[in-house]
């Protein structure tokens, strides 16, 4: 008889849905408020509106398609049930090769407490990798008094949620939260931004600088297709944004269309907002180390972005530079997870470095 680890530690199991009598609601009901994408009035959990990823994919179809997925998402509400379960379902299954199921197709939820200052983590959703619809446990409150509690629940982070639900227990209140700052950033980038290479949902680059920052924060994060397009960037514009951090040199600098397309896509932004835009540079990867071509490559965008900010600056526009090769320190290929995207370490470290540029900015609160 073939063994496996589920044999000897229960703790792997994979979550029921459970036998307890629940009350179901869709999570875009009065009850739930919801964050990161201006498109959740329309059917689905996308990052853009349907006309907004329909006049991208006239000229980038991968962008337009990174743009239905969740990343970045967030339900946030109240309430003192004492059993709370999800249900999911998904565009797709698990698929990737350098994810985890839980960070590519999976929930995470946190709720507040006073013991670590903020939100911590509750529980994740742990399911059969090969379904493409999940119900699962993710509340531990069935033996501890009922009381209103603060919850976070963030959406997977490289699929296309098609519907999602939230049960509580029955008579259990609950109400929308909201967050104490009323400040709205958006980060846009590769797929590092994305948030491959995270665990779970909860540690992509945005749900940590939304937790740390206690504000909204828009990911826009598109996998191997941020190419800074003028479109792009008067779609961004229109988002009603207090900061812009990007970071797509990963994507746009493999060749010439960020040096082509940088200048066009912060004039379409800033035609709509004139707010504090940081521009990044890419952390570096393990093959800088024996790839030349690569190397100088960086060198050049390095150079180039710094001189980028430094121009729009002599025009007023408040736009900084931060070097990502600074963000990893000692021996850098430790904070990836294949050489290039970083692991949960390295997400902590590129919010670290969002978090400081945001503050140096004088636009968020100590």
């Amino acid at each position: 008889m073939t063994k496996n680890i589920f044999d000897f530690d229960t703790n792997m199991q994979q979550q029921g849905g459970g036998d307890r009598p629940l009350v179901w609601r869709d999570a875009k009901g009065p009850e739930f408020a919801r964050f990161g994408s201006d498109a959740l009035e329309e059917e689905g959990w996308h990052r853009l509106t349907a006309a907004q990823r329909a006049r991208i994919r006239a000229f980038n179809d991968g962008e337009a398609w990174c743009a239905e997925h969740s990343s970045g998402i967030q339900v946030k509400f109240e309430t003192d049930a004492s059993d709370i379960r999800v249900r999911v379902t998904l565009d797709g299954k698990f698929n990737m090769t350098n994810m985890t199921e839980t960070g590519q197709c999976g929930v995470d939820l946190y709720v507040y407490d006073e013991r670590v200052g903020g939100y911590a983590l509750h529980e994740v959703a742990r399911y059969d990798l090969d379904a493409s619809y999940y119900e699962v446990p993710l509340s531990h409150f069935v033996h501890a008094p009922r009381k209103m509690r603060r919850y976070i629940l963030n959406l997977p982070l490289y699929i296309a949620v098609k519907k999602l639900e939230i049960g509580l227990d029955e008579g259990a209140e609950v109400r929308p939260a909201g967050f104490a700052c009323s400040a709205r950033i958006g980060v846009y980038g590769t797929s590092i931004v994305h948030g491959c290479g995270a665990s779970r949902p909860g540690l992509a680059p945005t749900n940590l600088l939304s937790r740390r920052l206690g504000c909204e924060v828009y990911n826009f994060g598109f996998s191997g297709s941020a190419m800074m397009e003028p479109d792009v960037g008067d779609i961004l514009g229109a988002h009603g944004l207090d900061a812009l951090i990007v970071d797509v040199e990963p994507n746009a600098g493999c060749d010439e269309r960020l040096r082509d397309n940088a200048e066009p896509f912060l004039d379409a932004f800033f035609a709509h907002r004139d707010v504090p835009v940081v521009l990044f540079s890419r952390v570096p990867f393990a093959l800088d180390l024996y790839d030349d071509y690569r190397a100088r490559m960086a060198d050049y965008y390095r150079a180039f972005l710094r001189e980028l900010a430094k121009t729009y600056r002599k025009r007023g526009r408040l736009v900084t530079f931060a070097d990502g090769f600074k963000l990893f320190k000692g021996n850098f290929t430790e904070y990836t997870c294949d050489g290039v995207h970083p692991d949960d370490v390295g997400m902590r470290a590129l919010t670290d470095a969002y978090e400081r540029e945001l503050r140096r900015l004088g636009r968020m609160k100590p």
